[in-house]
């Protein structure tokens, strides 16, 4: 007899089904419990393992835990954009993000290209103002977020580790605006290789003739990167590559003279 006979004829549920629906009831519970505290120890295990938190002890990374919220991230998603309120810190533990801002004229440049461990966003802690720049998602991830005012109540309790992050931030303004003069004072044949070398700094694997850049990148993408229309840019690498400077596999670039190309950068 199936079970709605049973209820149809008793006029209730039988006993051995509602034990059966409050196995599956506390089943459900164990397993919502079971995802949260796996998520937690996660989260957890990301933040222990950022560089910027490196120096933490167990009770200081679960304060930091405490305030931050932990997220996919999808390509094409906006962090933050250029000239917004935003006031949330940014601690990007995979994929892949890229940091812009527009001239005068209205042209994208990127600025710099991030994966795993930054801290995005990181102006808020000296500049309180509008944003001064965008961050874009350029290969899905995962990130933790935390408001600024959250952010800076376990930072105050940790002073050597406000000067650590006040360092890192001195670094990556330096580093950008070395990119910036480099931009001013260098042909664009520099400005590609220049760009080439960072990127095989960060994303550069072993090949069998060189190097294979591990970002898919198309030529619009290293316009942004050098400040220079597309055109040029495609004349450029294909300059690169009929000297057997370079090559592509599918939507990778492959560096196959890495002497040449620091010939080229100076």
């Amino acid at each position: 007899m199936s079970i709605a006979s049973l209820l149809t004829a008793t006029g209730r549920m039988p006993l051995f089904v509602l034990g059966v629906c409050q196995m599956n009831l506390e089943a459900k519970i164990a397993l919502s419990l079971l995802s949260k505290i796996m998520e937690s120890r996660t989260k957890l295990w990301y933040l222990r393992n950022i560089d910027a938190f490196s120096n933490l002890n167990d009770e200081q990374v679960r304060m930091v835990d405490q305030y931050s919220t932990m997220r996919e991230i999808k390509k094409g998603e906006m962090l933050y954009l250029e000239g917004s309120s935003d006031k949330n810190i940014y601690i990007l533990k995979k994929g892949v993000v890229k940091i812009t801002r527009l001239t005068p004229q209205g042209r994208e440049i990127t600025l710099d290209i991030f994966k795993e461990d930054p801290i995005l966003g990181e102006m808020v802690f000296i500049d309180s103002e509008e944003r001064n720049e965008s961050a874009e998602v350029i290969e899905d991830g995962l990130i933790c977020v935390m408001r600024w005012g959250d952010f800076d109540t376990p930072i105050k309790r940790m002073p050597n580790h406000s000067m650590q992050i006040t360092k890192m931030i001195g670094l990556r303004r330096c580093r950008i605006e070395n990119k910036l003069l480099d931009l001013l004072f260098s042909t664009v044949e520099q400005r590609v290789a220049k760009t080439l070398l960072s990127l095989l700094d960060d994303f550069g694997i072993p090949h069998k003739v060189g190097y294979l850049l591990k970002i898919k990148f198309t030529h619009k993408d290293f316009a942004h990167l050098i400040a220079y229309t597309r055109e040029t840019v495609t004349t450029t690498l294909n300059k690169f590559k009929a000297e057997g400077i370079i090559d592509y596999e599918g939507k990778h670039v492959v560096i196959k003279s890495l002497d040449g190309i620091r010939t080229i950068a100076g």
